[in-house]
């Protein structure tokens, strides 16, 4: 559901349907949130949690960018959050965007720099980011 959903957003292989794409990769976040509540086995866990984190990522990229669902900044900065604090490295670099600019949230550069700091610690680039690092934003 979850690659069927990003095909769709984006017409890979198939037809660009936006609106689709979008109730697909709701539906995967959501299944994945119900298998995760039931299944016991630690390694099949960690897998449906993997896809439902990258699930939840990429709604909330369809909320930001208006893919398939009005756009609200606001809602795509829930998810991100979500994402975030479940460990998704691409959702905590555009959480600290929003953050950090104010999109869809106030403006927190302290909150930001945390978020980018954690990003950064999984191997994200922090290239044009030494502000984060200065002794105000920790």
């Amino acid at each position: 559901m979850l690659m069927w959903g990003l095909s769709q957003r984006h017409g890979w292989g198939c037809e660009k349907n936006e609106k689709s794409g979008f109730q697909w990769l709701r539906k995967a976040a959501e299944i994945a949130l119900d298998d995760l509540q039931v299944i016991q086995d630690g390694e099949q866990r960690n897998a449906i949690k993997s896809e439902m984190v990258v699930a939840i990522y990429e709604v909330g990229q369809c909320f930001f960018q208006g893919w398939g669902v009005h756009k609200d900044q606001k809602m795509a900065v829930d998810y991100f959050r979500t994402a975030a604090k479940l460990g998704d490295a691409d959702a905590q670099q555009d959480l600290a965007f929003c953050l950090a600019n104010g999109k869809g949230c106030k403006k927190d550069k302290k909150e930001a720099a945390k978020w980018y700091r954690a990003a950064v610690a999984q191997g994200a680039s922090d290239v044009g980011l030494a502000w984060i690092y200065k002794e105000k934003y920790k």
